[in-house]
């Protein structure tokens, strides 16, 4: 990504959104065949359900997964969030790893998916780097999507050969969400959409992410942000913003993404994205507690 000014903020569209074959092959398997081939499912009604109903079903991506609604357990309402909304979501990571990467790319980094869903970030990781090599923290407090997140992610190496990822789950960042010695690799958060969340506490959230890069090393860190450009969506960003600049992170840049229409992924026309970019050197100290 462009270290461009926050202040002098424009418009970036960005053309290359487009999702590897395997990555279809394996949405196709785990996602979407097993909602097409469920009897309940019928013309325009996904298991059962009015097609116009999902985003109310799935609270437009910040409903409580392990809570069942009607006739529907937390794993299909997990599943119908990923057929709705995951497509979308991996365009918009593609375009800015292939932004923040375009000169060069980490090696066999650490990944931190805060509000990971069905490992969407992961899946948009595993597409970008090349060698595919990394290890990831999938951090949700959904234990159905911890479950559909971690089962797509053991099914990659099946369509993606060379894919190697090791993988942890947890609830919230505060656990043990780490098992290696500390080291100096480099460490990529993602927060993708989870300052919409209403019930989001970011000083608890931003205390158990700066314990967790502890624990991990003291390799240099990055924050990617990404959320809708709408002013209300962004509310909480100064707020985000500067949490991280007490943790020492320092603001890169905050831009505007344009995507192209994707018919596939349930948004036939152009559509906008908000994203930013936080950096942390490598610290001086290693933690070893």
């Amino acid at each position: 990504m462009s270290d461009t000014p926050v202040e002098s903020r424009r418009p970036l569209v960005t053309a290359d959104t487009s999702l590897p074959l395997w990555l279809d092959d394996l949405r196709r398997a785990e996602v979407l065949d097993p909602i097409e081939n469920d009897s309940r499912t019928g013309q325009d009604r996904p298991l059962g359900v009015d097609q116009q109903a999902v985003f109310e079903i799935c609270g437009g991506g910040q409903a409580d997964f392990d809570e069942s609604w009607n006739d529907l357990s937390s794993d299909d309402r997990c599943l119908l969030y990923a057929r709705s909304f995951q497509r979308g979501h991996l365009q918009e990571l593609l375009a800015a790893f292939r932004l923040l990467f375009r000169d060069s790319a980490p090696e066999s980094p650490v990944v931190i998916d805060l509000g990971c869903g069905p490992f969407t970030g992961g899946l948009a990781m595993a597409a970008t780097l090349d060698p595919c090599r990394f290890h990831y923290v999938g951090v949700d407090r959904s234990a159905a999507m911890r479950r559909l997140g971690h089962r797509l992610a053991d099914t990659v190496r099946t369509y993606h050969p060379d894919a190697v990822i090791s993988h942890r789950w947890v609830a919230d960042a505060t656990e043990d969400a780490w098992d290696l010695a500390p080291s100096w690799r480099p460490i990529l958060v993602i927060v993708s959409y989870l300052l919409a969340s209403p019930t989001l506490d970011l000083v608890v959230l931003i205390e158990g992410l700066n314990k967790l890069l502890l624990r991990i090393g003291r390799g240099p860190a990055m924050v990617l942000y990404t959320n809708s450009p709408r002013p209300k969506a962004n509310q909480r960003l100064p707020e985000f913003r500067d949490a991280l600049e007490d943790c020492q992170f320092e603001q890169k840049t905050e831009d505007d993404a344009v995507l192209p229409a994707d018919r596939d992924s349930g948004y036939p026309y152009e559509r906008r994205l908000r994203y930013a970019l936080f950096y942390r050197s490598e610290l001086t100290t290693l933690s070893l507690d």
